[in-house]
């Protein structure tokens, strides 16, 4: 079993091999957001490999991520498996999330100022 820690949220979880990152993230009450139900259609899962290993990309996985992303380390958490190494994965952030939470700052910065 290696452990996969994923990061912003910094959780980690003892994932068995061959585990999908969506499961593994599951389990560790983290959110990797998709809407295909692992078909790796929507590529709403993507995620970076900062350190350690994954399976190799499926051919799946191939077909449907540029090969410029997949050396790069971006993956896809619904067909990027574990392996029995330690690995640390980030998910990037939602963009409309980071859009909202800079417009509520602003908003409570600008009500505290009054």
């Amino acid at each position: 079993m290696g452990k996969v820690t994923f990061v912003p949220s910094g959780k980690s979880i003892k994932s068995r091999a061959g585990q999908t990152l969506v499961s593994a993230a599951a389990a560790a009450r983290v959110v990797i957001p998709q809407r295909c139900g692992g078909h790796a259609s929507c590529l709403m899962c993507r995620v970076v490999l900062e350190s350690g290993e994954l399976s190799p990309p499926s051919d799946l996985e191939r077909r449907k991520m540029p090969e410029k992303d997949l050396a790069q380390g971006i993956r896809l958490g619904c067909q990027a498996k574990s392996t029995q190494k330690d690995c640390v994965v980030r998910i990037p952030e939602n963009r409309l999330k980071s859009v909202v939470q800079a417009a509520l700052e602003r908003q409570q910065r600008e009500e505290n100022e009054e």
